[in-house]
């Protein structure tokens, strides 16, 4: 009879990603923040200055103020992702010695 144990331990070795690293997990989350920073100025360009450029009619500043409230909210989970990346507590780089 096969042993289940190191059966189970190779498939969820298979399934699993890696341990992280410190350094992994900061720029995962690095690349989180960006990707949600690219997406809060694709809302304001293309809710605010696309109607600015293209449009003959005034834009409304209700749909302003909704526009720049929903970019605000997406700047904020992107803000809260770097929040979660720990730095030296002197203030000094790690990096440079």
């Amino acid at each position: 009879m096969p042993n289940t144990h190191s059966t189970a331990r190779r498939i969820l070795r298979a399934i699993l990603p890696p341990l992280q690293t410190p350094k992994h997990r900061e720029d995962r989350l690095k690349a989180l923040a960006g990707a949600f920073q690219t997406a809060a100025m694709s809302v304001v360009g293309i809710g605010v200055f696309t109607p600015l450029l293209t449009s003959r009619d005034p834009v409304d500043w209700r749909h302003m103020a909704a526009i720049a409230t929903g970019a605000a909210v997406i700047e904020g989970i992107a803000l809260t992702f770097l929040l979660y990346i720990p730095y030296p507590e002197n203030g000094e780089d790690a990096d440079n010695g």
